[in-house]
């Protein structure tokens, strides 16, 4: 009797155990969670006439769910710094990203990919009303990414650059 109290106890302690380990494990990554891959890496960024515009470093984190972006503006300091999260939201089936800048600054994005350029926008009121920002990512043949941030006053109907970088790796 106590042999098979001690087998029957053992074998639902096994279970529990791995139901446990079971439910630890995160599920797989959805393959949407890689689209934005191509920005991964340590950057020189310039405006379009060349001048230097900071240094980027986008690494992968979260065991590979989100990506980290560390920006610092250049020159230093005047140029500001900041950093924003960026993860592929399975359940919004969208993507997302917070910004916080060094002056305090938040921007909240969410989009996806569109024709191969990552196209995240989003919407806040400012001392203009309200607002409406855009960031294009378009990855380049040449491995360069050129980051174009927009932003309308008039409901989409017309846009203003507020910046547009060309993002080269370092070597």
């Amino acid at each position: 009797m106590k042999t098979s109290l001690i087998v029957v106890l053992c074998g639902a302690l096994l279970g529990l155990a791995s139901s446990a380990l079971a439910q630890s494990t995160p599920p797989p990554l959805p393959p949407e969670s890689h689209q934005f891959d191509f920005w991964i890496g340590e950057w020189n960024v310039t405006t379009p006439d060349g001048k230097p515009a900071g240094l980027s470093k986008i690494e992968s984190v979260s065991s590979g769910a989100a990506l980290l972006e560390n920006w610092t503006g250049l020159p230093v300091p005047a140029g500001g710094n900041g950093k924003s999260l960026n993860v592929y939201n399975r359940a919004k089936k969208q993507w997302q990203q917070f910004w916080v800048g060094s002056g305090g600054g938040v921007l909240e994005l969410a989009g996806g990919l569109v024709n191969g350029r990552m196209v995240l926008t989003g919407e806040h009121r400012n001392s203009k009303g309200q607002m409406i920002e855009k960031i294009t990512w378009t990855p380049n043949a040449d491995g360069s990414v050129r980051q174009h941030w927009e932003q309308s006053t008039d409901g989409g109907q017309t846009w203003t650059d507020a910046f547009d970088g060309l993002y080269r790796k370092k070597a």
